[in-house]
């Protein structure tokens, strides 16, 4: 996407999905070229890498934004300047020698038409990761499409339920999780004083990083042996100073009242580290979560899950996690105490996340991708829960 780098640093979930996909994809045998945006930091080096560019509006003189603001409405795209950032990706598709027999377009439901124009070979897969909508005539876009595939059955029914694309044409493909990075600690089923309570996440309220800090000061005033720490950052990249942020402000209250330790953004490179030195992860959305890469990678570190009941979380959690409704407060902190002060119900819930995550493999996710793309049909596959 225009706002995402293929990078550990300033990359998102998406980004990582391309990573695991490039790297299990080439481990099959195929030839996977990345075309992305790329900042001043490391790209990922899975996947032959193709620059291409998205211009900013800031970037553009006043007739250039204007020429980019008519396209854009005429053609009813998604992103702003997204005529660069679309001819950018079209030109770096034709020159590529050989033709690529796949392309995969993630969480973009407009560019399926101009690939096929250039590509009438090319079968198209659109991977959706979001509830996420468009101006575009999404009837070109399905026509074009030759399969949708959805990182949970969550967000294959909402894509389904918004734009009307038919059920036959979508594949779901669950996140997975890379057991080689993440992975318990020695002698995690252990008993540690203090328990250590985790929510690594972006700084949003839909994230609910404040739930946690509530739950976690409850029992810090119970006088119970539990921490908190609290990774993440405004976005992915960008240093951008958190106290200019109303909520960040409102959470940094509520972090001082747990004695939570606050890390900012954590680079990919260094989460498996830091999540395996706790032993409860909290995933407290708000919002319709699409699935929750957190919460497979917590699980593979041997943590016990606290979750809300919202979008392909509990299709994430499977029956390893705790699930409460979203914004209980109460529901959290009494799962967060029975988890603290029962050590052997914390081992359960620490075996049941070892044994869910190992089931989950990028592995299997990249078997229903190829799958898919050599199937003449997409059909109704779905990955294993």
């Amino acid at each position: 996407m225009p706002i995402e780098f293929y990078s550990p640093v300033s990359g998102g979930a998406i980004a990582t999905v391309i990573m695991q996909m490039a790297r299990e994809l080439g481990g099959f045998g195929h030839e996977v070229t990345v075309l992305t945006t790329l900042d001043s930091n490391r790209p990922y080096p899975e996947g032959k890498i193709v620059r291409i560019e998205h211009r900013k509006g800031s970037e553009l003189n006043a007739a250039q934004r204007f020429m980019s603001r008519v396209r854009g409405k005429l053609e009813r795209f998604d992103w702003p300047c997204f005529d660069y950032y679309l001819r950018s990706f079209l030109r770096a598709l034709r020159d590529l020698k050989p033709a690529p027999d796949v392309v995969v377009l993630f969480n973009d439901l407009v560019s399926s038409e101009y690939v096929k124009g250039i590509l009438p070979g090319a079968k198209v897969i659109v991977w959706q990761h979001n509830e996420w909508g468009t101006r575009h005539d999404i009837r070109r876009t399905i026509a074009a499409t030759d399969v949708f595939v959805a990182n949970s059955g969550y967000i294959r029914d909402w894509t389904i339920s918004k734009h009307g694309i038919p059920e036959s044409k979508f594949v779901v493909a669950h996140n997975g999780v890379d057991p080689e990075a993440f992975h318990p600690r020695e002698n995690y089923l252990e008993r540690q004083d203090p328990v250590r309570v985790l929510f690594i996440g972006r700084i949003d309220p839909n994230k609910g990083p404040d739930i946690a800090a509530d739950a976690v000061a409850a029992l810090v005033r119970e006088g119970l042996p539990v921490t908190l720490t609290v990774a993440g950052g405004l976005w992915f990249y960008g240093d951008v100073d958190p106290m200019t942020d109303p909520f960040f402000r409102k959470l940094k209250v509520k972090m001082d009242a747990a004695n939570a330790n606050y890390l900012g953004h954590v680079d990919r490179h260094a989460a498996p580290e830091l999540v395996r030195a706790h032993d409860v992860v909290c995933v407290l959305s708000r919002s319709n979560e699409p699935f929750g890469l957190v919460v497979l990678e917590g699980m593979a570190s041997g943590c016990a899950v606290i979750a809300s009941k919202r979008g392909g979380l509990p299709e994430a959690c499977g029956e390893a996690a705790i699930l409460v409704d979203e914004g209980d407060l109460p529901a959290v902190i009494g799962a967060l105490r029975s988890l603290v002060t029962d050590r052997r119900l914390l081992q359960v819930h620490k075996e049941l996340s070892v044994a869910r995550a190992g089931r989950q493999t990028w592995t299997e996710c990249a078997r229903i991708i190829e799958g898919a793309v050599l199937a003449p049909g997409a059909g109704m596959v779905e990955s294993a829960a």
